[in-house]
């Protein structure tokens, strides 16, 4: 067989040589004159194309030795190929006109197919095969073609750590519809055109593989996955395809690489998930200081943060300026801005999506960075080689040498204090049943002069058990428990007390992945949250104290959903993400229930009656369909629009009345009398990736209408209050905006810009004389620049700058005095001015490890300036009034100085 295939490849090399004589002669039918006596089949041939303008192809050994006679005049060509060939094992084909091909006939009598041709039509006309890089690979035989010009490539991909069988991963074809997943085996097939192919390889916990392959014929590839570093494009920023820009469907999506995390200006030295989140566009934060962070014109509280499947309720160290991931035992970064998928709910805003990766399954490593105020440490490893791994990680801070080096004798009389710890244990029962158990916990004390402080802490236990079904099939169930409890100290003074404060949950998950063909896949389940809450518990301390104790009573309240979504791509330029989402809540007893008199005005003075209601008893509910959709359309190779629209809502919101929430916000669960907050959201963007995916930019403007949401009354009371509802006002929010985004992902200088334009509004009965006012975080302007130096693989230096406009605040515009001499202020309307506008230049220089792949022990710096030009940049703006003068403004700065650090890491395996 691969004979006559030769034979093929030398009649397309020699059809190139004469071409053009061909050509010259295509216009004219060729007729055969010739007597034949006593020759062999090969000399015919030889003499018909010396003398004839037709050229017969053959190898001279396949043809029979026999002598013939025969006498042919003006005979078709046809005709006398056929009578030569006459009870011989051969046939023969003619190729476009250009000449005839004479091989066995089995050969002949295949049906080739145009894309055959197209490839021989390549072959006639290249000059020299470039290949796409080093690590392309080839597959086949390149002498041979397949007659229907594709060729069956199977492949096994496996765990580089363990050289285990990477199950259920997605393997996509590039610019192609087509694809296919991993089998229990690892091993997967797919039918690829001849010719340059790129694969984009997908698996939960591992790195996206991108692999080149030269496809020739049938052929077989073995290919590994690294499982420590980050998918989504990277820590979106995963090992990602190159045009996921474009390719993706989801909209509003970041994705954030580990590696490039730590290569960013850190604060005190510690890499930071959220701080890195903040470099994106549409993602804020009240300012320096300040815990969680702001999407999309959502409050603080509106935004799911997920920890594998546990909700964290703090996202943040030491009041803001450190985040509780630890970066080391990271896997996954993705934030879902606005439009989410439907196997996520509960929140308005975003969902971040941070996944814990598994420990090594075949060696023990560890991984420790040494800093100025704190350290971390990552221990990973085999329990059981090939079955069974454990990873732990641990943080911790020893920030008050630094405190006490401070001028100012109040910080000097302060201390700060953090550690968070990771573990996971994770086994593989078989093939296809995997089973983890993962726990993390968290603790942070601050103490300022003495004077007040906060202690918080989060605890969650989660177990997770995996199936594969089939290739088809697959299941996740996940069980967690977790508790955030916070308590807040003032220690001075007749007013001195604590309060505490508490939330609990139960969480039950099951979500089934299903393919039923390579252009579809469905994601359905349900899931069930069980909360207890302590909404405030306040006690005296202290001698001096003339505080009373008083305890809220515990609130409970059931969230349940079933969800079913949808990726299915309908042509090669359109592809959907839908689906629907079905949420319901109780809020449940035991618990009292005030009734009014005027259910319109609730105070305290209207209160006219209370209800008890007994353990378990439905005092509210609520519910309602929240429909989830994205949708990409792609004009070209290189450019594609999205739109999304989801409807969201939330159930539980955090109740603070200042500029931003503490570590000791209350929680409060939807009651009858503080209903569910809801949202709009809709998005629409134009993604272009230009030299060949080298830039990405992408132009997203969205809108957000927020029901249901409330406000406080001026001077509020909120702490350890059993009628909330008599300190809130009802109203409504708007946000819009648009963000620019532009990347250079390769080359000795690459980097990211990005810019937002955005409001966010408010308009609330009885506040602002019933008109919009501006949310406490609206930032008109937002802009970040990224930029690094690559000299190569160890060196970066890493530039970030941000600037944004100054938040809003209510400040006294003028005042008055009363006859007895006091000073009464008058204020402008709610948020009516601005703070000063926020700008900050950061510098890192990473060292990164050695080139040696044999070194035991790879150790790595990392130097950084936080803040390099010492800009005061304003908290907030107070006022302060002396006798007989006019108002003071005065800035608060957090951080008003340069804060340099520098960061050893070392690793060992």
């Amino acid at each position: 067989m691969s004979v006559c295939y030769k034979i093929i490849r030398v009649f397309v090399f020699l059809l190139f040589i004469t071409f053009s004589v061909h050509a010259q002669q295509a216009s004219t039918v060729p007729t055969i004159t010739i007597d034949i006596k006593n020759q062999t089949l090969a000399t015919i041939c030889g003499r018909i194309n010396q003398s004839h303008p037709v050229k017969i192809y053959f190898q001279p050994e396949r043809l029979p030795a026999a002598l013939v006679t025969f006498s042919f005049v003006d005979a078709s060509v046809d005709s006398v190929i056929r009578t030569l060939l006459a009870g011989t094992p051969l046939d023969f084909f003619e190729y476009r006109g250009y000449g005839i091909i004479i091989a066995p006939k089995d050969i002949v009598q295949t049906v080739y197919s145009p894309a055959y041709y197209q490839i021989m039509d390549k072959e006639l006309t290249k000059t020299t095969e470039v290949l796409v890089d080093r690590s392309t690979i080839s597959v086949g035989n390149d002498k041979i073609y397949k007659s229907s010009g594709k060729a069956k490539v199977t492949g096994t991909i496996l765990h580089q750590k363990d050289k285990s069988p990477v199950i259920g991963a997605t393997v996509k074809v590039a610019n192609l519809n087509t694809g296919t997943t991993t089998d229990e085996k690892g091993s997967f097939e797919l039918e690829l055109p001849i010719g340059l192919q790129q694969l984009i390889i997908h698996y939960i916990g591992n790195a996206d593989l991108i692999q080149d392959l030269k496809v020739y014929h049938d052929g077989q590839l073995n290919l590994t996955m690294e499982s420590e570093a980050i998918k989504l494009g990277e820590v979106v920023i995963s090992a990602r395809a190159a045009d996921a820009n474009v390719e993706q469907v989801q909209i509003g999506v970041t994705q954030l690489d580990v590696k490039t995390i730590h290569k960013l200006p850190s604060f005190l030295g510690e890499s930071d998930v959220i701080k890195s989140l903040l470099l994106s566009p549409g993602v804020s934060t009240i300012g320096e200081g300040a815990t969680g962070f702001n999407v999309r014109g959502g409050e603080v509280d509106q935004n799911l943060m997920m920890h594998d499947d546990a909700v964290l309720f703090n996202s943040s160290h030491a009041l803001g300026f450190f985040s509780t991931y630890h970066t080391e035992l990271i896997s996954k970064v993705s934030l879902y801005k606005s439009i989410i998928p439907a196997q996520y709910g509960g929140r308005l805003a975003s969902v971040l999506d941070v996944e814990m990766r598994d420990g090594s399954f075949d060696k023990y490593m560890v991984k420790a960075s040494v800093g100025p105020v704190s350290s971390r440490v990552a221990f990973e490893g085999p329990i059981l080689k090939d079955k069974s791994s454990f990873i732990l990680g641990f943080r911790s801070s020893y920030s008050d040498w630094v405190l006490k080096q401070a001028k100012n004798v109040e910080v000097r009389n302060s201390s700060a204090f953090f550690y968070d710890a990771n573990f996971r244990y994770a086994h593989r029962i078989n093939s296809k049943n995997f089973f983890s158990i993962s726990g993390y916990g968290a603790q942070d004390e601050f103490i300022y002069n003495k004077t007040f402080g906060f202690d918080y802490q989060t605890r969650h236990l989660q177990a997770t058990y995996k199936t594969i079904f089939s290739q088809k099939l697959y299941s996740k169930l996940s069980a967690v428990i977790s508790r955030y409890k916070s308590l807040q100290s003032d220690f001075v003074g007749i007013d001195a007390a604590q309060l505490n404060n508490r939330i609990e949950q139960l969480n039950l998950k099951e979500q089934l992945s299903y393919t039923p063909r390579k252009n579809l896949q469905w994601v359905a389940g349900f899931a069930a949250t069980l909360y207890r809450t302590l909404p405030g518990a306040k006690s005296p301390l202290g001698e001096f104290s003339r505080i009373f104790s008083k305890n809220l009573d515990l609130e409970r309240g059931l969230e349940s959903a079933v969800f079913i979504n949808a990726d299915w791509t309908a042509t090669p330029r359109i592809e959907v993400s839908g689906g629907i989402r079905l949420s319901m809540y109780q809020f449940l007893g035991p618990g009292t229930s005030y009734t009014y008199a005027d259910p319109e005005t609730k105070t305290i003075q209207n209160i006219k009656d209370s209800v008890r209601y007994s353990h378990g008893k439905v005092i509210a509910k609520y519910g309602g369909l929240e429909p989830r959709i994205s949708v990409r359309y792609k004009l070209n190779p290189e450019s594609s629009i999205k739109w999304g629209y989801t409807r969201t809502v939330q159930y539980i919101n955090q109740i603070y009345n200042s500029d931003a929430p503490t570590p000791t916000s209350q929680f409060q669960l939807s009651t009858e009398y503080i209903e569910p907050t809801r949202s709009h959201n809709i998005s629409i963007g134009y993604f272009r990736n230009y030299n060949a995916n080298t830039w990405e930019t992408s132009l997203e403007l969205y809108a957000r209408a927020i029901d249901k949401l409330f406000d406080y009354k001026d001077f509020a009371e909120l702490t350890v209050n059993d009628h909330l509802e008599t300190e809130i006002l009802p109203g409504r929010g708007r946000a819009y905006g648009a963000e620019l985004s532009i990347k250079k992902n390769k080359g000795i200088l690459n980097g990211a810009l990005g810019y937002t334009l955005s409001r966010t509004e408010r308009l609330v009965d009885g506040i602002n004389r019933n008109q919009w006012y501006p949310n406490n975080f609206d930032k008109p302007h937002d802009f970040n620049l990224v930029l690094n130096h690559n000299y190569n693989q160890r060196h970066t230096l890493t530039m970030n700058f941000t600037y944004s406009t100054g938040r809003p605040t209510t400040a006294p515009v003028g005042g008055y005095r009363l006859l007895n001499g006091l000073p009464v202020p008058i204020y402008s309307d709610r948020n009516a001015l601005r703070i000063p506008d926020y700008h900050r230049l950061d510098l890192a220089y990473t060292l990164g490890k050695g080139y040696r792949k044999d070194k035991k022990f790879k150790t790595s710096w990392s130097f950084s300036i936080y803040n390099v030009y010492a800009r005061k940049n304003a908290f907030s703006v107070f006022f302060t009034q002396s006798p007989f003068t006019a108002g003071q403004a005065n800035r608060l700065a957090i951080l008003g100085s340069v804060f340099p650090s520098v960061t050893f890491n070392i690793e060992t395996q």
